[in-house]
């Protein structure tokens, strides 16, 4: 029994190549989801302006009813 435990113990070719491209995936994905959340930021920056968040947009309706 125990020696059956140990010969599962490897990764093939296959299984590295794989879990490589999991971590590259996340890395790639997770500074593009970085990279949209502060588009403005980086953009501003690049202008060499100040960044100013946007308004919230009020909706009229609203201001009506009250």
């Amino acid at each position: 029994m125990h020696h059956i435990l140990l010969n599962t113990r490897y990764l093939d070719p296959g299984s590295g190549s794989l879990l490589v491209q999991l971590i590259a995936a996340g890395l790639v994905g997770g500074f593009g989801i970085l990279a949209k959340v502060f588009w403005g930021r980086i953009r501003a920056f690049f202008k060499g302006e100040k960044y100013e968040p946007p308004a919230p947009e009020t909706d009229d309706d609203d201001l009506d009813e009250a």
